[in-house]
């Protein structure tokens, strides 16, 4: 279950570069690289600018014409991907005090 609200991080093992409207990742550990399409580049800019989660999915919802649940969908589905391939790690959100 993804928390909304973490921050995802790119860890210094993975490459990440900017391909026409497309990226490529290279994860240095495995040396896999992965192609993603702009709506995904587009979806790990906003996990990985410095905000939550919550803030990456209003964001997206701002950018395209999509409902909310279907975006939460796929996000969550993008983040496990890239989870699991190694590519993002999470950062767990502070205690509440």
């Amino acid at each position: 279950m993804v928390d909304f609200n973490c921050r995802i991080t790119i860890p210094n093992h993975v490459i990440v570069r900017r391909v026409a409207d497309e990226a490529v990742l290279l994860n240095l550990v495995t040396e896999h690289y992965y192609e993603i399409d702009s709506v995904g580049y587009a979806m790990l800019l906003q996990a990985t600018n410095g905000g939550t989660l919550a803030d990456a999915v209003e964001a997206l919802l701002n950018e395209y014409d999509v409902t909310r649940e279907r975006l939460v969908e796929d996000f969550k589905e993008f983040l496990k991907q890239l989870l699991e391939a190694g590519l993002i790690e999470i950062a767990l959100p502070p205690p509440v005090s």
